[in-house]
């Protein structure tokens, strides 16, 4: 397999911090690296091609004295911010902190934008803290339509979302009771008032999150993390398969290794590949598992078809898509003693590793998400960090991810 290194070029920011009212780099090119943020702890979490050829970002913005704030980052096809960008929710500091894990073009952003993650609130009476499902509905210059939260005594975290196949919008994520994590699924309406919850079986809710959603047209299907039966230091992978009536159909997919769940895509009618990671070794390897379903919206058909490994590296896969001519690539993080590059990992259409290219400089770069370009070209979107701090970089490749 060939690999191809690219330089980051963020050590030279080191030591002073950058507003994130202006990206660094303000050259108009079809291949580029930017970096948004404070230069503070800046996290970046998911992004989306938009249909005007630019890019939707989200993810936490820190800043001190002010605590943690989803922030929106909205961009033209060259990766420059737009005007009134970027923007930040909530509006006030009534919280002590907030994230967007994952963000919803509406009508490929013309309508706006959902922003799903948490809010963290002080529970009355005492010093403690609570975690309450946040979302925040935008128009599509980032000016605030609604927010709203959603909890109870106990956490609630949202990890993804999508749009419904009816109206709205669908979430995965997770809710804790009793010091336990549960798979939480939910629907809500368009002004987000309507709330449906679901949740799949029980055998399934010990130490499990649902952690991304995929919207087909006819069905969803998610890819969820929960614990081994039996052996509570080892994880599985889940998949689950419904429709607006959130009964889900769930198949366990992972054998006798240690697996986490990533990401799910299309593969072609009633196919799905879903992304993961396992621990072999003491190492880090990526897993892919290909499954099927049926009219009925029951897994029919699970099993493991690719693992892709180096024996003197950890690789984390975290996104994954599919190309217009049938390949794929997955976006994640290379770790190799101490030190942590962004990594591209491309597939030919059977499946089989191609090229892997590694974007890195000093510090420490975290692959977050991947999506495809309207120019055939890849987007990818990562934390780059140096030392105590971090900011959000967005790299525009090629189809082969060259810059």
């Amino acid at each position: 397999m060939h690999m191809k290194y690219h330089i980051l070029a963020f050590a030279l920011l080191a030591g002073f911090a950058i507003s994130c009212e202006r990206e660094i780099s303000t050259e108009q090119a079809d291949r580029f690296i930017k970096f948004y943020g404070n230069y503070m702890m800046d996290e970046a979490r998911d992004v989306e091609a938009l249909d005007d050829g630019g890019f939707a970002i989200c993810g936490i913005d820190s800043l001190p004295g002010v605590g943690k704030r989803m922030v929106l980052i909205v961009t033209d096809e060259f990766g420059n911010l737009k005007s009134g960008f970027p923007k930040y929710y909530p509006e006030s500091d009534t919280v002590i902190g907030a994230a967007a894990n994952a963000i919803v073009p509406i009508r490929g952003g013309q309508g706006g934008f959902l922003l799903a993650g948490y809010v963290e609130l002080q529970v009355e009476g005492s010093a403690e803290t609570q975690k309450d499902i946040y979302l925040v509905k935008v128009s599509s210059t980032g000016d605030l339509n609604w927010p709203r939260t959603y909890g109870s005594a106990d956490d609630e975290v949202i990890l993804d979302a999508t749009e419904r196949i009816s109206s709205g919008f669908m979430l995965a994520g997770y809710k804790v009771k009793d010091g336990k994590s549960a798979i939480l699924i939910m629907g809500i309406e368009q002004e987000g008032d309507s709330i449906t919850p679901g949740y799949p079986p029980s055998l399934y809710t010990q130490n499990s999150s649902a952690n991304y959603i995929l919207n087909t047209g006819d069905r969803y299907v998610c890819i969820c993390t929960y614990d081994k039966l039996g052996h509570p230091e080892l994880t599985d992978m889940l998949a689950l398969c419904f429709d607006d009536g959130l009964f889900p159909n769930a198949r366990r997919l992972s054998g006798d290794s240690n697996e986490q769940a990533t990401c799910i895509i299309e593969d072609g009618p009633n196919s799905y590949l879903a992304l993961g990671n396992r621990i072999i070794g003491g190492r880090s390897e990526i897993v892919i598992h290909q499954l099927e379903t049926n009219d009925q919206l029951y897994i029919t058909q699970s099993e493991l078809l690719k693992t892709i490994s180096e024996s003197n590296m950890d690789l984390i896969g975290k996104r994954f898509v599919k190309t217009e001519d049938g390949r794929y690539a997955i976006v994640g993080t290379l770790q190799s003693g101490g030190d942590r590059q962004i990594f591209l990992q491309l597939l030919t259409p059977d499946k089989d590793p191609s090229v892997r290219v590694v974007y890195g400089a000093s510090g420490d770069q975290y692959g977050a998400d991947i999506d495809n370009s309207i120019d055939g070209g890849f987007v990818l979107l990562g934390t780059t960090g140096f030392e105590e701090n971090s900011m959000i970089s967005l790299i525009k490749t090629n189809d082969t991810g060259d810059l």
